[in-house]
Parts: structure tokens; C-alpha cells; sequence
């Protein structure tokens, strides 16, 4: 069984990006391309010249990017370097035809399509209820798969998750399907269809309103993707609106609105349709710098190509929609993307997507200015190399406070922690997770998080403290095996006292299978932002009857000092703690921190082949301490001072052990227990520091 890597001896270290460490730095994807729109590959740092605010800055780091091929771990890849696509489908001017193929392009794209290490979104919008974010960029394919079947349509029941890490809560662990559902009669297309008749009602001078939404909703997600580190390519599935909103009316119209101005008669003819909106087009212009300028491209898929003359869908009260394939053109041209058009396989548009996204590089520069939030900066990349095209933000504003964040910005840029394992630690955090008890197949895992006290409280005198708290369990393919929300708002005039003097635990319980899972976790002041972040990597072998299964040892603490907050996760129930010793309760202390000549009790959990043993039952107990490189440390005095059968199977055995003559630092408590009526052997390890 695992635990906390950094509680193992030794750890095999992590590769690390190129990027220098200690100092502020920006960092950006660039796409470069030849003549034939090809990627351009094989260029090294000193190709590249960035221009920030005009002044040329030092680059200092660089890594060249293939998004197909394989890592060894996705987190092993700076933030900025993850490849991220947005699905964003428009259920106001889209037909239902259009939507369908579109949605099972999709279906494929996310099953097939995709890189080791890309993350996706899927989103809405409508002229009635805006942007709709499904999920946040994210990895696991099952949920965004559940995404695209349903896009949110006629789906009341579903348990949202507020990170938008997974679709559905109610579907977690659950295996990723197949393939998309057929469509029955009175089911999801219908269901689209009777929406969209709804849309169609509406009189012209709604239209423009609808718009107008459209315009604002975008303008909200392209202002929020700014949170995202890295390129995002923004998929817009769409018919597009009426082009005469943008440009006035053309053809036999604008002979008609002609012929009227001509005889004198100018008060036939509005001015939006012979002129277009003037602020419709300056809304949009002013969305699609939003999108250049927070590294997010829109590329248009024009999915009106999908209808034909005849087409049996036009006798089954489909409505028709007017030609918007300007505005679409509009919307890529500005933002940097392409435009798809007369597009009949919608699924050869994300192959092209994807090849032409494959190949980038990431440069990190050092800003000259000082810092001063808000700001905005524009970017220049120049290629020392003649017939090449360069691709890349136009520029990006320096981070503004947490309170002038919108609440989609919040929450992208909670999703994105939790996803890339990027954010600052501004909060001491420190976790323990013990792979517990086996029950239908799966263990229980219990987690205790634990942030220190002072740190929570920096910021000055306050009322109340006001947390969040979001684990995820991840699988090895990307998918959510289980989650844990907490939002608490503490008055400290009650539990001030015990905060400041130890600090804050969380208690949280997954529900796991067998195999490798990185557990994730996010807790943020909902009132500063002050944040950390804490990835853990846990192995759940298959068991047998012939092992020794011993949890790592835990430091044992009174938990009337503490203050503990209980997180039930979405698929475990209640169940029995192993933060006991008989009816003695005990907080364990994830990352203890010992002296020299106090004294410390440690608790041990050992189970061998599942059988129950009686207080007379034996086990051989060795301690060891272990410096950073695995040499053994003289350490003081352990002794056993109980043993208990516990009815959960395990035996516990409760030690005092005082620390003498260890030098202060980082060490590792390495236990090995022998059963010696089976001759079978168990090992595990805790972190510890001394003073």
C-alpha cells in the first residue's frame, strides 16, 4: 500500500521544466508555421525575439511541444504546455441537424482524437440562458463525454460539480461508454427541436437582443479563459447570426431599401438594417480582442453546409435559419482562428484541429516593468527565419486582485489548479491519505489535510474565516473516481483560539479500486484568494491473504486542540475511523514535527490476510529513522505501550517514542512489522522533521 510520496525512501524525483525558479516570469505559446501553413519544428531559443510593451525581453526558458506524443506524466508538462480545447455549441442559431452531427464529431474527437495530456471544455450558449459551462477544462473523457450526449438539454437531475471537473457527480466512477446513444423518437433531438421552435417565435426585434447575448455571453468566457494558463483553442459549433445585424442588408433588399432612400422615403428603411448595428459590431470587435488578448482563439465551424435542398429534416417542423456565415467569418478572422466553412463532416474539422495545434513551443520571459495589477502588456514574437508566419497572444494583462475576478474566472482558475497542479501555495498544507478498509472490491481511503493556523489567519483582524475545500480522486486515465466539497464560514470569536494555537484539519474519505490514483486537492479564503494546492500519488494493489498490510504510522494528537472539519466524499458512506485506538480518538498529524526528548505516541495499523487477532496475538515491530539519502539515524527510545485487536480487523499497537540526539531536519520513520506465526513481513513510512 502507498502513501504520501514524500513520505517514501527513497523517491524516484520528478522531471522538471527548463523554466528558472525565484523570479517573476510570463510565459507563451507559440505556433509557427511555413508558407503551406505547416508546423514548423526543430527551433531553438535564440530563434525568437519578444517584444513586451515594445522592449525586447531575455527569455528564459524554452521547450518544444508535440502534443500527440506520449509523457510520462501529464503533470511533468508546465501549465502553459497542456494543449486545451473549449467545445462550445450554440443552441440559438444552430439547427438541430447541425447539432447532432456536430455533437457526435465531438463524441468521436474526445474518444479518439486526443493527446495524453489535453484538457477539454464543453459550453453552451443560448439567448435564454447565456453561457453554460458543463466542464471546465478537464481530463476525464467519461464526463465530457456526458457532457456532449446531453449538453445540459432537458437535464435537471444531475448533481453539478462546482469546479466543473466532472458533469455529473451522480456518474462518477462509473466506466466511460461506448458509444453515443441513438436518438429515439421523442428523445434528445426532438427535444432540441422543440427548443429551438421556441427561439424562432420570437419577433425580429429580439433577434438583435438575442445577439447581443450571444456577443455579451462570449465576451464573459473570453474575459474568464484569461485564468487559464496557455493556449485555448475555442471550438464554436454555430450556423452563425443574420450578417445583416453586422453589415445591413444585402440583395434584394438592399435594392428595395434603396429604391425607398432614392424617392425620399428613408423613414421605410431602419437604419440597422441599411447600415448594420454599429454597436452590435463594436461589442463584438471589442469580445474578439478579449479572446486574442487572453491567449484563447475562436475557431468558426459553419455547420449551415450541413443542410441541403430536400433534406427530409425541413418537413419535421425544423426551423430555418437566415445565413450568418460573415459573422463567423468575423469572429475567427479577429481572434486569430480559422473559419471552417460548408463543412459536411463536421469531424474532419477536428482532425485539422488538432493536427494544425500539435506542434508549438513554450517561451518564459522575465517582464522589465514593475508589477501593477491590471495592466495590460502587449506581446510582439518575431522567427529569425524567412517564410514563416508566428501565432501568439496579442497580449495579456498582469493578474488582477481575487476580488476583481468574475465568478467564472474563480472557478476556471480553481478547475485549473486541481487539473495542472498550477497555483501558488500561500497556505501551509500537509496531507496524509491511509489506503484503509476493502469492501466490494474497493478501499477506503481515509485523508486528513491539515493547513497551519497562522497562515490562515494573516491578512489582519476578521470576523469570520471563510473556506473552500475540493479534492479529487484521478485515475490513471484522467477520469474522477471520486470528490470532495467542503465551504465553510467560521465565526473565530468561537474557534479563533484553537486555529491560531494549532491550526485546522480536514477529515475526508474516498472510495477507491485497485490501481494508481493521484489525489488532488485545492483550499482557497474565499475572501483573499489565498490558496494552496497539494497533488499525492496512491498505489492500491490488489490484495491477497498472504501480505502484512501496515498503514503508515501516524503521530497521534488530542483532537480537542484542533479544530476538524468532516468532508464526505460523493461515494463513500459512513463507515469506522482508523483514528482510534479502542474508544481513545486521536487526530493524526500528517507532517509531525518532533524534538528531541519530547515525548510522541505513534499508532500503527497492521492486518495480515484479513485475519482478526486477540490481545495475546504477537507481531515483531522495527523502527527505523532514515536521513534524505537512506542512511540509518540514531533516533532515542521506542517502546510498545498497547496492543488492541481492533473489530475492523486491524491490529493497533500504540508506541512512545522520544526522539534523542537527531540533528534538526528532514527525516523519514520507516516501520516494518513481521507476523511470526506466518513469517510474512509489512513496511511502511512517514515524514517527519525535527526541531
Amino acid at each position: 500500500m502507498a502513501q504520501d510520496a514524500s513520505a517514501q525512501a527513497p523517491a524516484a524525483s520528478r522531471a522538471q521544466p527548463t523554466f528558472e525558479s525565484g523570479i517573476t516570469v510570463v510565459s507563451l505559446p507559440v505556433y509557427v508555421t511555413d508558407s503551406k501553413g505547416r508546423s514548423v519544428t526543430g527551433l531553438e531559443a535564440e530563434d525568437f525575439v519578444v517584444e513586451d510593451n515594445g522592449r525586447a525581453v531575455r527569455v528564459v526558458g524554452f521547450r518544444e511541444i508535440d502534443a500527440q506524443e506520449p509523457v510520462v506524466e501529464a503533470s511533468d508538462l508546465p501549465p502553459e504546455a497542456r494543449r486545451q480545447f473549449l467545445l462550445l455549441f450554440d443552441l440559438s442559431f444552430t439547427g438541430v441537424g447541425g447539432l447532432m452531427r456536430s455533437r457526435r464529431a465531438a463524441y468521436d474527437f474526445i474518444r479518439n482524437g486526443l493527446g495524453p495530456s489535453d484538457l477539454v471544455s464543453v459550453a453552451t450558449l443560448s439567448s435564454v440562458h447565456g453561457l453554460t459551462l458543463l466542464t471546465a477544462f478537464t481530463s476525464d473523457r467519461g464526463q465530457l463525454l456526458r457532457a456532449v450526449d446531453t449538453l445540459g438539454v432537458l437535464q435537471r437531475d444531475r448533481a453539478a460539480d462546482p469546479l466543473g471537473l466532472a458533469y455529473d457527480l451522480t456518474e462518477v466512477g462509473a466506466a466511460m461508454v461506448d458509444s453515443l446513444p441513438e436518438e429515439g423518437a421523442g428523445g434528445f433531438e426532438n427535444s432540441l427541436r422543440s427548443i429551438q421552435v421556441r427561439y424562432q417565435r420570437s419577433q425580429e426585434i429580439e433577434y438583435r437582443q438575442r445577439v447581443l447575448t450571444l456577443v455579451d455571453s462570449m465576451a464573459t468566457l473570453a474575459k474568464a479563459l484569461d485564468s487559464v494558463q496557455g493556449r485555448k483553442q475555442v471550438v464554436f459549433l454555430s450556423n452563425g447570426f443574420d450578417d445583416t445585424v453586422l453589415a445591413g442588408e444585402q440583395g434584394r433588399q438592399a435594392q428595395v431599401d434603396a429604391e425607398a432612400v432614392a424617392r425620399g422615403r428613408v423613414w421605410e428603411v431602419p437604419s440597422d438594417s441599411r447600415f448594420g448595428d454599429s454597436g452590435v459590431r463594436q461589442q463584438m470587435t471589442d469580445m474578439l480582442r478579449s479572446f486574442s488578448s487572453s491567449d484563447a482563439v475562436v475557431h468558426t465551424v459553419d455547420l449551415s453546409g450541413l443542410y441541403a435542398r430536400g433534406d427530409a429534416r425541413s418537413g419535421q417542423g425544423e426551423v430555418l435559419y437566415r445565413s450568418g456565415r460573415e459573422s463567423l467569418s468575423n469572429m475567427a478572422t479577429l481572434s486569430g482562428g480559422r473559419l471552417f466553412k460548408d463543412v459536411n463532416d463536421v469531424s474532419v474539422v477536428f482532425r485539422e484541429l488538432s493536427e494544425m495545434s500539435r506542434h508549438y513551443y513554450l517561451l518564459a520571459f522575465e517582464p522589465e516593468e514593475a508589477a501593477r495589477p491590471g495592466r495590460f502588456h502587449k506581446l510582439k514574437v518575431k522567427v529569425k527565419l524567412k517564410s514563416t508566419s508566428v501565432s501568439h497572444r496579442s497580449g495579456y494583462f498582469e493578474r488582477p486582485e481575487y476580488k476583481a475576478r468574475s465568478p467564472l474566472a474563480r472557478r476556471f482558475e480553481a478547475a485549473e489548479m486541481i487539473a495542472k497542479d498550477a497555483g501558488p501555495r500561500e497556505i501551509p498544507l500537509s496531507v496524509l491519505a491511509l489506503p484503509y478498509v476493502r469492501s466490494a472490491g474497493k478501499v477506503a481511503v481515509p485523508v486528513v489535510l491539515e493547513a497551519s493556523g497562522k497562515s490562515l489567519l494573516t491578512g489582519g483582524p476578521q470576523d469570520r474565516l471563510g473556506l473552500e475545500l475540493y479534492g479529487y480522486a484521478i485515475g490513471e486515465q484522467g477520469e474522477v473516481q471520486d470528490f470532495v466539497a467542503l465551504v465553510s464560514n467560521l465565526e473565530l470569536a468561537k474557534v479563533g483560539d484553537r486555529i491560531r494555537q494549532t491550526g485546522l484539519q480536514a477529515h475526508a474519505t474516498f472510495t477507491l479500486p485497485p490501481g494508481r490514483h493521484s489525489l488532488r486537492f485545492l483550499l482557497r479564503d474565499v475572501v483573499s484568494g489565498r490558496s494552496a494546492t497539494h497533488w499525492m500519488e496512491v498505489s492500491i494493489p490488489e490484495r491477497t491473504p498472504n501480505e502484512v498490510v501496515l498503514l503508515p504510522p501516524m503521530f497521534m494528537d488530542d483532537p480537542a486542540r484542533w479544530l476538524i472539519l468532516q468532508a464526505p466524499s460523493r461515494a463513500t458512506k459512513a463507515s469506522s475511523s482508523p483514528f482510534q485506538v479502542a474508544h481513545d480518538v486521536f487526530a493524526p498529524r500528517p507532517r509531525p514535527v518532533i524534538a528531541n526528548g519530547r515525548e510522541e505516541r505513534v499508532c500503527l495499523l497492521a492486518l495480515d490476510g484479513n485475519r482478526q487477532y486477540d490481545a495475546g496475538a504477537s507481531f515483531e515491530i522495527v523502527p527505523s529513522l532514515l536521513d534524505g539519502g537512506g542512511g540509518l539515524v540514531p533516533f532515542g527510545d521506542f517502546r510498545l505501550t498497547q496492543a488492541v485487536a481492533g473489530e475492523d480487523g486491524y491490529r493497533r499497537f500504540v508506541l512512545a517514542f522520544t526522539p534523542a540526539g537527531i540533528g534538526a531536519g528532514d527525516y523519514s520513520l520507516r516501520v516494518r512489522v513481521r507476523d511470526p506465526s506466518s513469517g510474512r513481513v509489512g513496511e511502511s513510512f512517514q515524514a517527519v522533521r525535527v526541531e
